[in-house]
């Protein structure tokens, strides 16, 4: 199984860590299940096939596979916002001020007596 590792330890290569992203991280949320699927005592049971269709998976997003087959014809996004105001809604300070609001929002549901 050294193989199949050296085939994802060259993928995640390809996914530089984030740490703007926090919890968010798709790269570190790889490495994380890679590191312990193939730290586990199992690694001799692993499943060939699946571990060659998640890395086949994987390698297409990292490639921007989809991205590139599925050309976007418009620059808005379904929330009619563009890229930069995305980007912008999901950074890490608005979505901790909208967690923070939904708490609020959830006590004023559940303590209506």
């Amino acid at each position: 199984m050294t193989t199949q590792y050296k085939k994802f330890t060259r993928l995640i290569a390809k996914w530089p860590l984030d740490s703007t992203k926090g919890d968010r991280d798709l790269g570190k949320f790889i490495r994380d299940k890679v590191k312990a699927a193939f730290e586990t005592s199992q690694t001799q049971n692993l499943d060939t096939d699946l571990c060659n269709r998640q890395y086949n998976s994987l390698n297409r997003l990292a490639d921007n596979y989809y991205k590139n087959k599925y050309k976007r014809l418009k620059t808005s996004t379904a929330t009619g916002l563009n890229t930069e105001e995305c980007n912008l809604m999901l950074s890490n300070e608005v979505l901790t001020y909208l967690k923070e609001e939904n708490k609020g929002f959830f006590k004023k549901i559940f303590n209506k007596d």
